[in-house]
């Protein structure tokens, strides 16, 4: 709920800042660390959108896997290697190269 809070806040300053009348259509990319249930967060948004100019608006979630790669020998692997050791060389200089994401993909507005 506090992530749905959160984009709601954003959402509202926008349309305040832009002088948009409504928002029609919501698309959030989603990293998997997140650990966000879509069909849960689209409820939520639609529970609290009510009253807004959001009201009606359609949230689209696309999930990002998780992705890391090894600053030692260059390989990248996704998650069915969990972990934080690299599965190729087993060096510790791992990175997590997506997979945290909570990010803005599009929005359908309509203006004044």
């Amino acid at each position: 709920m506090s992530l749905v809070s959160a984009i709601l806040e954003s959402l509202e300053k926008m349309v305040d800042e832009n002088g948009w009348s409504s928002v029609k259509s919501v698309t959030l990319r989603v990293g998997a660390m997140r650990q966000v249930i879509p069909d849960v967060m689209k409820f939520a948004f639609d529970v609290s959108v009510k009253g807004t100019p959001m009201e009606g608006a359609e949230l689209a979630i696309i999930s990002v896997p998780i992705k890391f790669s090894c600053r030692g020998c260059g390989a990248h692997w996704g998650e069915e290697e969990l972990g934080y050791l690299c599965p190729f060389c087993g060096g510790t200089n791992v990175d997590m190269d997506q997979g945290m994401e909570l990010e803005l993909e599009s929005l359908e507005v309509q203006e004044r």
